[in-house]
């Protein structure tokens, strides 16, 4: 089911340097939410710092409260590797295992976590195949190497193994900007169904494709929130002179 997310005073800090500078983000359920701003504006550090993908790397810091639903994501009692299967992640290129099958790809999260049984399995990998698009395509090689595929493909199948552990949340570093037009439809189109019960959170430069999928958008600049608003609105009436240039090709 679809929840919802919020940050208080978000900040991001890698070394001395704030990249992101005390976010205040309500971040609505079964919704797609787009994060648009120019180069190193703090967006990747933003959507990275919402399933702790932070942690542990060297010299970066992050402070401020992140919650899912009512529970802070940094809560003592709650394991990081178990987050990520709540608030799963889609990379800016696809990046399946390249040892594994398709069928591997998609059971190995939910195994590993006990959350399908081995009877279960055949059935989890249609239900999530279909869900992206790709049942028809693949179903008579689901034991070929997923690494075979076309970039497309390889991307809707890191999509399909995100849902494989039924997340609420997911979130999405630009997923199509290492893709063709027609792969990119097919992921855009992707988004609308699965925002049914799934909260989506997309990362990306292409005004045009944030303008087409998402219900809000939130505009950020050398790491600050300065806009967040329904998409149409913000797009069409910003409140912000810094949002209109942005929008309209002056800077960025």
């Amino acid at each position: 089911m679809a929840e919802t997310m919020r940050t208080q005073d978000l900040r991001v800090f890698f070394g001395d340097t704030e990249a992101v500078k005390g976010v205040d983000l309500e971040i609505p359920a079964a919704a797609v939410t787009s994060i648009i701003g120019p180069s190193g504006c703090g967006k990747s550090a933003l959507i990275r710092a919402l399933n702790r993908m932070h942690d542990g790397v060297p010299g970066v810091r992050v402070s401020g409260r992140i919650y899912l639903g009512n529970r802070e994501i940094h809560d003592e009692g709650l394991d990081p590797v178990l987050l990520r299967t709540r608030v799963g992640m889609v990379f800016q290129r696809p990046n399946p295992f390249p040892t594994m099958s398709i069928r591997q790809n998609i059971t190995f999260a939910p195994r590993r976590h006990g959350l399908v049984q081995k009877g279960e399995e055949s059935s989890l990998v249609e239900m999530v195949l279909r869900r992206t698009g790709l049942w028809d395509e693949v179903k008579d090689r689901l034991d070929h190497p997923a690494i075979a595929l076309s970039s497309g493909q390889q991307q809707r199948i890191c999509i399909a193994r995100a849902l494989a552990v039924r997340p609420q949340i997911l979130l999405m570093d630009e997923p199509t900007a290492a893709l063709d037009p027609t792969a990119t439809h097919r992921i855009e189109a992707l988004l609308y169904e699965l925002k049914r019960d799934v909260t989506i959170v997309i990362v990306t430069h292409n005004m045009q494709q944030a303008a087409r999928v998402s219900d809000r958008t939130a505009f950020l600049d050398d790491g600050c929130l300065v806009e967040y608003e329904e998409t149409d609105r913000l797009f069409t009436n910003p409140a912000r002179e810094r949002t209109e240039a942005y929008i309209t090709g002056r800077f960025g």
